[in-house]
């Protein structure tokens, strides 16, 4: 999910977002201590049958990026899950950091 944000206004939209992410938290901690879902706890879970690996899309950004911690300056690069965009406050949030946005990219072709 990702969410557009004009002017400096809350947004409680994201509450359940916030709730579901702290929800995998608590269990990804749990699960790197060691201690993974109990036989009642995955015995009430949904049953998914026929499964497989897959893929499905998210909505992120792509641009040449500079001051990011692992990625070389002036590199192209695509960003992890945006979730938030506020373009008129100069940010994007995705799953992994804060961007700040530079230039919007301007398609030639367009001019």
């Amino acid at each position: 999910m990702s969410y557009m944000v004009t002017g400096r206004i809350p947004v409680p939209e994201l509450r359940s977002d916030i709730d579901r992410l702290r929800r995998l938290l608590e269990d990804l901690e749990c699960i790197r201590r060691g201690d993974h879902p109990s036989p009642a706890r995955i015995a009430k879970a949904p049953v998914l049958n026929n499964w497989e690996m897959a893929q499905r899309l998210e909505l992120c950004l792509t641009g040449v990026v500079n001051g990011h911690p692992i990625i070389t300056d002036d590199k192209e690069a695509y960003t992890s899950a945006l979730w938030v965009i506020s373009p008129e406050l100069g940010y994007a949030r995705t799953f992994s950091r804060l961007y700040r946005l530079g230039t919007p990219f301007a398609d030639p072709c367009l001019h």
